[in-house]
């Protein structure tokens, strides 16, 4: 016996929050390319990318319902706090093999 109607994912799926078809496609190409940096690493080439996007769509957007606005700087936001983890991940990159050869 369920006590929902709708699965979790179903719900998701039903929102649609995240992509939608409002008549900005620079809102889907900035969401693309931050869920692309999230790969480590090679996420580093897509940071840029998704910051220029969320900008581009930010100001396109500007006349435009403030959900659209508020999705493209969550876009941003993000997009800023995975730069901080690739910059992370490369500085370890960089330092570990260098604590390593202190022994």
């Amino acid at each position: 016996m369920a006590f929902y109607s709708q699965t979790l994912w179903e719900e998701v799926a039903a929102s649609n929050h995240l992509s939608s078809d409002d008549g900005n496609p620079v809102a889907d190409i900035a969401w693309a390319c931050t869920v692309y940096s999230m790969v480590p690493y090679l996420g580093i080439l897509f940071v840029p990318l998704a910051l220029a996007a969320s900008g581009f769509g930010i100001v396109r957007a500007w006349n435009r319902p403030a959900p659209l606005r508020g999705r493209l700087v969550f876009y941003a936001g993000l997009s800023l706090l995975i730069l901080a983890v690739q910059i992370l991940f490369w500085w370890l990159v960089y330092l570990i093999p260098k604590i390593g050869g202190l022994r």
